[in-house]
């Protein structure tokens, strides 16, 4: 019987089969360590275990990171030695499938020492070492409808606790804002930088994405647009004309026929074929931000009051 067992494992061997015990033990998952490293004082992470090209391959990506936050850092206090760009990391999640790595990278100009910071997500399939992005994830038209419309009410329920979300940002998010993001368990946490969707003391805005009511279709609606709600809802506006109009843009000076002048401050663009003589203004106060909407337009943008001396 012994003798039998022998041949039977020679054959497998020689015939390029494996026994299946031997078959589910090359199946399971391999444990994927990750560890904090430093690069010149900066931390960056790496991971071990697994395929090893796919490791190297994800440890590469990772560490550059580090090594341009350390590079960019240098050119800017060799300039201004109050300035500094500086980063922190944190695993997010580690499934053995899928990794999520996290920096927070901030920067700063001036000796108040605050800094500005950003998010830059870094998310893994373990199996072949791809960077994943959100488009992977919300692969059809379907889920992004469905995605901005999580999204939204995610925002609403936010700010109706308290958190101090911009009222535009609940009803609209351009889609550039939209990506960065992280896996947990059961979906995606997307996560927006600072004065993105809130105020700047609020921080970043996590909004939890469960897998299951991206791909429900019972929840799938278009989110109103802002100036529908502005319309309805808020009160608190002045009404005038402008001498004329071709298009809104960041930047952009309007000067109205009441004597006030603003300027826009949201990345918006809009362009008209020609110019509009005389059309109707408002200017929306709500709560603690302007919006301008011109006649002609389907949008209102964020805008802010310019007085001269």
């Amino acid at each position: 019987m012994r003798r039998i067992s022998v041949v039977l494992i020679c054959i497998c061997i020689i015939y390029g089969f494996s026994p299946p015990a031997l078959t589910e033990a090359a199946k399971a998952p391999t444990t994927i360590k990750t560890a904090v490293h430093m690069y010149k004082g900066q931390p960056y992470i790496q991971i071990s275990g697994g395929n090893p090209a796919v490791a190297k391959s994800i440890n590469k990506i990772l560490k550059e990171h580090t090594v341009k936050v350390v590079d960019d850092n240098r050119a800017l206090q060799q300039h201004n030695r109050v300035a500094w760009s500086k980063t922190s990391v944190k695993t997010l999640y580690n499934n053995q499938k899928l990794l999520s790595v996290v920096y927070t990278d901030g920067i700063n100009y001036t000796d108040d020492n605050v800094g500005t910071y950003i998010a830059s997500t870094y998310n893994f399939d373990l199996t072949t070492g791809k960077r994943m992005t959100l488009n992977d994830v919300v692969d059809t038209e379907f889920k992004r409808t469905n995605l901005m419309s999580i999204i939204s009410q995610s925002l609403q329920l936010k700010y109706d606790k308290g958190v101090q979300i911009m009222e535009k940002r609940i009803y609209e998010i351009p889609s550039y804002y939209v990506s960065e993001f992280y896996y947990f368990n059961k979906g995606i946490v997307v996560r927006f930088h600072p004065t993105i969707v809130a105020e700047a003391a609020e921080g970043f805005i996590d909004v939890t994405v469960p897998y299951d009511q991206l791909s429900d279709r019972s929840i799938s609606q278009t989110v109103p647009k802002y100036l529908d709600y502005l319309r309805t809802h808020v009160s608190d506006y002045i009404e005038t004309e402008m001498q004329y109009f071709d298009g809104y843009n960041i930047g952009n000076y309007y000067a109205l026929n009441n004597g006030e002048y603003w300027e826009q401050v949201e990345p918006r663009y809009y362009s008209i074929p020609s110019y509009s003589l005389s059309p109707k203004v408002r200017i929306y106060k709500d709560r603690t931000r302007y919006y301008m909407w011109v006649e002609g337009t389907d949008d209102a943008v964020e805008v802010e009051r310019l007085v001269y001396p």
